[in-house]
């Protein structure tokens, strides 16, 4: 009998950093809010009243008909 391997799939979510100035879009993968948060600081961009953060949700929502 052939055993089957499980396969783990990360959580992760896409985290969109959105610079409002230059329009400019930097997307970081992170388990959570936190971690993309600390990502984005190890990049030491200036002026962080200039990003708004966005997130990818796992489920999308429906189409209306």
């Amino acid at each position: 009998m052939k055993k089957k391997n499980k396969v783990e799939v990360d959580e992760n979510r896409v985290y969109v950093f959105h610079n409002v100035l230059f329009n400019f879009n930097m997307f970081i993968n992170a388990e959570n809010a936190n971690e993309a948060m600390e990502k984005f600081d190890q990049c030491g961009f200036a002026h962080r009243d200039h990003w708004k953060v966005m997130v990818e949700l796992t489920e999308q929502p429906s189409e209306a008909n």
